[in-house]
């Protein structure tokens, strides 16, 4: 499971939530930055509210909550960030009842580091849910085409135009020539 505080390396998908204090002129602040922010490691005022030496700003989201409108915070984070239903639904009642404005963080956004964020009083933890990946299983193919392995395959023929391909180009560009040879010629 996701620790909310604690970031380690070897988190794959998930989310992490902190409601945010802001007025209308700092959330356009948060999402100016947003904009604009590169892929990388960088320091800032984003790093600085989450108390972390540098974030991956591209890994990133704030927005207040009433742009979900119908939509919902719980929907939007299972049918557009992939959570499993089962994960979030503990949270459902404290989810629906969130308003403002809300940041979400995604794994990757501290590249590897190993760190335990100490967020600024603008923010709130609400939570963090991971996604758990299901081991994969691989069940062998029962049919005989599907035996052996692709190396022994012979190689498969190139595939040729038809001749008439061919023809048609040559006559083009012959009449291409023609063109050019008669606009060169008439305009002297």
């Amino acid at each position: 499971m996701m620790d909310l505080l604690s970031v380690r390396p070897d988190e794959l998908r998930g989310v992490r939530m902190f409601s945010v204090a802001a007025d209308r002129a700092e959330l356009d602040r948060l999402q100016a930055i947003l904009a604009e922010a590169e892929p990388g490691l960088a320091e800032g005022y984003l790093a600085d509210i989450l108390g972390a030496p540098a974030i991956d700003a591209t890994r990133v989201e704030v927005f207040d909550l009433e742009d979900l409108s119908n939509f919902g915070l719980v929907n939007y984070l299972v049918k557009a960030n992939g959570l499993p239903a089962e994960a979030v639904e503990p949270d459902r009642a404290r989810l629906e009842a969130l308003s403002g404005v809300v940041l979400l963080l995604y794994p990757g956004a501290f590249r590897d580091q190993v760190l335990t964020l100490q967020p600024a009083e603008v923010l709130t933890p609400v939570g963090a849910w991971d996604e758990d990946i299901p081991d994969l299983e691989f069940t062998p193919l029962r049919s005989e085409a599907a035996k052996g392995q692709l190396a022994d395959a012979p190689p498969a023929e190139p595939v040729k135009a038809p001749r008439w391909v061919a023809w048609l180009v040559a006559v083009m560009v012959l009449l291409g020539l023609i063109a050019v040879y008669a606009a060169v010629a008439g305009g002297n």
